[in-house]
């Protein structure tokens, strides 16, 4: 008698309410000669954390529903309520210590990952400006949970390339630490499943605060999976001020134990002269229209903000990047200190908090913001320098597309002439004993926010250190997903970079 062929059916794995797999196995008959395959599933989770910039997480009035900053309809829409504020309303509503972070935001596929992990809004995905990285956190994930491409594989008979299989070879040009990725690195990525989190924070506390909640968010996290963990520790992905934040948790408070790498994106290593520029001129579009358009409406907000005044330059920027030119005579400071020389300067045109614009009590204010630049300015910013966590991988725009403050020059120009519809007094103008300055703009190499020289981590032990034409605020934006290969250059690096830190797990538990 001849024996009946075997018959082999692929079956998809399920996930129990604990984010454990299973197999529904179909009912058969012995003679059936039915061979089941399970294909084997990683069990075991990296965490990955990803930190928004300055203005990239969600906020709302402290202990109340009343949401005081978020970007969820289409280009930030929602924003423009913001341009009937007055410089008095916008400072009461962008105080940090009335806000705090807004976890509703919007919130992309919630529940496409299944019970593989906890839904993305529990994962905090509300906590992040959807407008800046709605799309970039969904297709992070996609990426670094793709495994169902290749069970799709198995059952259909095709060899779909995963997003990770892509990269395998492919060399993107990274001026340090270049290491395409190998075949044995990305298997092993799949012994692995990296859900991704959020980590939101009140961008206008000190940065030091949220690095404190970043220790107890940490925390949360590798408790969530408990018994599932390959290592007890989480990967870090940054974009910009959220670098600050993750490496002083890491390098002043201790964390680096809990951290197996961090990728930052875009991070101003050494603080931006865009941050003197904003607080001077004030700032345009979206940003703008919340945080103020010209000074009166802008400096209010952030002289009693600790996180945006340490974005400035701190002493290891350099000297000399502020420049006074005038028919008779050039100036450049700092000559050596830019806390006491600008900062805090209370008498020069030129300083960078006009004391007379802080509103309320004009006294109390400025003293108040003297504290800030001392206590929390100064002390964060000259304590970070130099400190990265030994597992580093960052990305830097560096394009001529995008100029970026490396420098700022008040330039006197002829006295304006008034014209017709035409304000006199423009926000990027002074008028002092009789002249006109401008403030202009070097427009260097950047991002079209951190110049080159502040972006480009001067770290001998950085894992890898790639130079990116990347804008500012798209600096994760995902690039051509419509195309096999489409990532854009950031998306790849980051890709990378996870996989690599995987690699070097050992054990598990």
């Amino acid at each position: 008698m001849t024996q009946s062929a075997e018959k082999e059916i692929v079956i998809r794995p399920e996930y129990d309410e604990n984010g454990r797999a299973y197999y529904r196995l179909p009912n058969a008959r012995a003679e059936d000669n039915l061979v089941v395959a399970c294909p084997k599933v990683a069990e075991k989770v990296i965490p990955v954390i990803f930190l928004p910039g300055v203005m990239g997480s969600n906020l709302k009035k402290l202990d109340s529903d009343k949401k005081v900053w978020r970007a969820d309809l289409f280009q930030g829409a929602d924003a423009l309520a913001w341009t009937t504020k007055s410089k008095e309303q916008r400072k009461a509503l962008l105080d940090p210590l009335a806000t705090e972070v807004d976890l509703t935001g919007k919130v992309l596929y919630d529940d496409l990952d299944g019970r593989m992990f906890p839904s993305r809004a529990a994962r905090s995905w509300g906590s992040a400006l959807y407008k800046s990285y709605g799309e970039p956190l969904h297709i992070l994930q996609c990426m670094l949970n793709d495994g169902h491409i290749l069970i799709d594989n198995l059952i259909d008979g095709t060899r779909r390339r995963t997003p990770r299989q892509l990269l395998i070879g492919e060399n993107l040009g990274a001026e340090k630490g270049e290491e395409a990725l190998t075949e044995a690195e990305v298997r092993r990525s799949y012994d692995y499943l990296f859900p991704v989190h959020v980590f939101g924070y009140n961008w206008l506390r000190s940065n030091a605060d949220s690095a404190d909640r970043l220790n107890r968010y940490i925390r949360e996290v590798l408790g969530t999976y408990r018994d599932r963990l390959a290592v007890n520790k989480v990967i870090l992905v940054t974009h910009s001020m959220g670098g600050l934040v993750a490496r002083h948790y890491s390098e002043n408070m201790n964390g680096r134990e809990n951290i197996l790498g961090i990728v930052h994106g875009v991070m101003p290593d050494l603080g931006s002269p865009a941050a003197y520029r904003r607080m001077k001129t004030g700032e345009r579009g979206i940003v703008g229209a919340v945080i103020g358009a010209d000074a009166a409406n802008l400096m209010p907000v952030l002289a009693q903000s600790p996180g945006p005044l340490q974005l400035l330059p701190g002493k290891a920027y350099g000297m000399g990047w502020l420049k006074i030119h005038s028919t008779t005579e050039k100036m450049d400071k700092p000559k050596s200190d830019p806390y006491t020389e600008i900062y805090l300067n209370e008498s020069d045109w030129w300083r960078l908090c006009e004391k007379d614009l802080l509103l309320d009590e004009v006294d109390k204010e400025w003293k108040a913001y003297q504290s800030r630049i001392k206590k929390d300015a100064e002390n964060f910013i000259e304590k970070l320098n130099g400190k990265y966590h030994s597992s580093t991988y960052a990305f830097y725009g560096a394009s001529e597309k995008y100029p970026s403050d490396d420098h700022l020059i008040w330039q006197q120009i002829p006295a304006p002439r008034p014209v017709m519809g035409m304000p006199l007094d423009l926000p990027v103008c002074r008028h002092v004993a009789g002249k006109t300055f401008e403030l202009t703009s070097s427009g260097g190499a950047g991002d079209g926010t951190v110049p080159l020289r502040a972006g480009r981590i001067a770290f001998s032990g950085i894992r890898s250190l790639l130079a990116a034409d990347v804008d500012h605020e798209g600096a994760y934006a995902a690039g051509d997903t419509g195309k096999e290969n489409g990532l854009s250059v950031a998306m790849k690096f980051t890709l990378r970079s996870i996989i690599k830190m995987a690699s070097e797990v050992t054990s598990c538990g």
